[in-house]
């Protein structure tokens, strides 16, 4: 799009929608909120936050000559298109200025921004159109013309401006700062006092797709129960207004902050309508229009649906940070894990690669077995680090040719519990502590023999099924490794020894599940 046709498109949209806001306010004259005050109000301040100084300009073309056409003179006109355009000028310089807020309204800060703009705005028009040209009732003249123009600002524009976002990006005018991505939002997380910033990606937003269908269909009947209560029901009426809030809630809990917003300027559309339908039913209903409740009910529906979409929006972005930071720290583990097998294998020359293999399959094992996330989480660590404790046996025992003395073989007997104190020192690692103290026990429980169970001597059930399920895959891989006393087993010789010691040294589920593995994954 070329950059005069850019121009042109905006000042036609501000002039399009004030255009359109003008109707409205003639289809209801004298409706609270959507009479012609409140509405030349709401498309000066969407045109110009839209589409900038253009459409600011459109929408005060359109406003002079709309004016001039429907009264007499120019004065009018002129002077009151220069202060509509005063609120609209607020609006744009204040989304251009204000660093971190956006005409998506990311965060509460941008709505209290432009409630802020928007109220000042609307504050100054209507003081000075009514001292100008209203000058004996100016004080009564403010408060009704602030009192609508506020009203309808502060409750359909943001959601008018949420619509308009979704328009094709070279029709809008370009705000700095802005995000261009209102799914995506920043947050800033402190954890053990260190405070960083991390990006969090939000739902997507609610003005599209079955969700808007869905509101409407809830806003929809919550208007209808409301207004048969206030029809058959005498004096529920003001009750019948609460039911407006479970729309909003909804909104809230789905999308936030911006389905409050969307939310509010619905259920505030359709109550105005409903009041306005019960006004034309009856005479008696006709000092509606000059009552306040319906300005406090459509400023209640719009705080509760900031309040509850703000609450919601951070309780949303404070789990994106905790989840982000919670996969900073498993990768930091990570880290840490390999370190620590690292450090195992470069003391022990013959377990190269050997931590690798029993953590491979002992996950596949444990999801065989059926194990949760967590189990297999622990299990993870636990198989990579089973034979941590061995950093403290001297390297003449780990190496030595030939079959180990009583007193060496107490000194290899501690690795699970030297090992079991590293694990747990580290909060992350601690889960994995019982497996690996657990790893040499025997399934029968015998502390005697060749290979004892140790160092607690439990069996069975008792032993940790991580701690069985290592014990097996790590067995069959010291039998088919090349160790200083002896020389690697044949595949099928491992295989048999396991089977041979099922239900003795080793826990018979676990040994059938893992020869069910090997059948269909050869050993690497």
């Amino acid at each position: 799009m070329t950059v005069w046709r850019k121009r042109l498109v905006r000042a036609g949209c501000g002039a399009g929608i004030a255009a359109c806001t003008k109707l409205v306010g003639l289809s209801g004259p004298g409706i609270p909120v959507l009479g012609l005050l409140g509405t030349t109000s709401l498309g000066f301040v969407v045109g110009s936050a839209l589409f900038g100084w253009l459409g600011l300009g459109g929408a005060v073309v359109l406003h002079v000559v709309w004016t001039a056409i429907r009264s007499q003179g120019m004065v009018y006109p002129v002077a009151s298109a220069v202060l509509y355009g005063l609120a609209g000028a607020l609006v744009i310089e204040t989304f251009r200025r204000v660093d971190g807020i956006g005409r998506a309204f990311p965060n509460l800060r941008s709505v209290g921004w432009y409630c802020a703009a928007t109220g000042l705005g609307a504050l100054v028009t209507s003081f000075s159109v009514s001292y100008f040209f209203q000058s004996a009732t100016v004080w009564s003249s403010t408060a009704v013309w602030s009192r609508s123009t506020t009203v309808s600002v502060w409750v359909f524009g943001p959601a008018l401006l949420i619509f308009g976002k979704r328009l094709p990006r070279g029709w809008l005018a370009p705000v700095a700062g802005e995000e261009e991505d209102p799914r995506r939002g920043r947050y800033r997380l402190r954890v053990a006092g260190v405070e960083e910033e991390v990006e969090v990606v939000r739902e997507p937003d609610p003005v599209a797709g079955l969700d808007l269908l869905a509101g409407g269909v809830i806003l929809g009947s919550v208007a209808l129960i409301a207004f048969l209560f206030s029809l058959y029901s005498i004096g529920a009426g003001h009750w019948a207004v609460l039911l407006y809030l479970v729309p909003i809630y909804w909104a809230t809990r789905r999308h936030r902050l911006v389905g409050g917003l969307v939310a509010a300027a619905g259920c505030g559309l359709a109550l105005v309508l409903v009041e306005a339908f019960e006004a034309s039913r009856s005479a008696s209903l006709a000092t509606v229009y000059e009552q306040l409740d319906i300005y406090v009910y459509l400023l209640v529906f719009l705080a509760v649906g900031v309040l509850l979409g703000h609450a919601r929006d951070r309780e949303f972005l404070l789990l994106g940070a905790l989840q982000e930071s919670n996969r900073r720290l498993r990768s930091d583990l990570n880290r840490v894990v390999r370190a620590l097998t690292g450090a195992v294998e470069a003391k022990d020359v013959y377990t190269e690669g050997h931590l690798r293999r029993v953590s491979a399959y002992a996950i596949e094992v444990g999801r065989r077995l059926g194990l949760g996330k967590s189990e297999l989480d622990h299990l993870r660590i636990a198989s990579a680090l089973h034979d941590v404790g061995k950093i403290g046996v001297p390297e003449h025992i780990l190496n030595k040719p030939g079959p180990l003395d009583p007193q060496e073989r107490a000194v290899i007997e501690r690795h699970p519990e030297v090992g079991a104190r590293i694990l747990e020192a580290v909060e992350g690692l601690s889960g994995a502590a019982p497996l690996v103290l657990h790893h040499q026990e025997r399934w029968d429980g015998r502390r005697d023999g060749f290979y004892p169970g140790y160092p607690a001597g439990i069996h069975g059930d008792a032993i940790p099924l991580g701690a069985r399920i290592i014990a097996v895959v790590d067995a069959f891989d010291a039998m088919t490794t090349d160790r200083a006393y002896r020389r690697a087993l044949a595949y099928d010789e491992a295989v048999a020894e396991l089977q041979g010691e099922r239900g003795r040294q080793f826990d018979p589920l676990v040994v059938d599940a893992f020869l069910e593995i090997l059948a269909r994954r050869p050993w690497e």
